[in-house]
């Protein structure tokens, strides 16, 4: 009975803590800063918030670009898998809790990436432009340059 009241309180905090966000993620560019990037916690980190931009990338352009949409779903789910690899290594996790964590977590990212665009789209007609969304997607073109 404890631990359901301790989850649902700890809930309760998470969501009256992101009405009071502007934005439900912060920029990869705020995270990144001053983190160790050889750290594996970061690294999964960064691929888990890539795998979710590029997810949220295809759904954008799903009608207006066919190619582009299936190209930027491949990418999310190969830096996802990456993240479960890194994960199974780094934290010794098994593969099948890896995975879920990690499709749960790019779930939630996915989620913040949808609600702020909507927020970014009302502001000035953009999902990405003028946004963190923006700076995420850039940040993440150069993980995948550098595959």
């Amino acid at each position: 009975m404890n631990k359901m009241k301790l989850a649902i309180t700890t809930i309760l905090i998470l969501i009256l803590s992101n009405f009071a966000k502007a934005d439900l993620n912060i920029s990869l560019k705020d995270y990144l800063d001053g983190k160790d990037l050889e750290k594996g916690s970061t690294q999964i980190y960064l691929l888990k918030r890539c795998s979710s931009v590029y997810a949220y990338a295809s759904g954008i352009v799903l009608k207006s670009d066919a190619v582009s949409s299936k190209n930027f779903i491949e990418i999310s789910n190969n830096l996802l898998f990456k993240s479960v690899e890194l994960m199974v290594i780094e934290e010794n996790k098994k593969l099948e809790e890896a995975q879920e964590e990690a499709e749960n977590n790019r779930k939630e990212l996915f989620s913040n990436y949808i609600a702020d665009g909507k927020k970014n789209w009302e502001k000035n007609k953009s999902h990405f432009k003028g946004s963190y969304i923006s700076d995420d997607m850039a940040i993440c073109s150069r993980l995948i340059k550098e595959d």
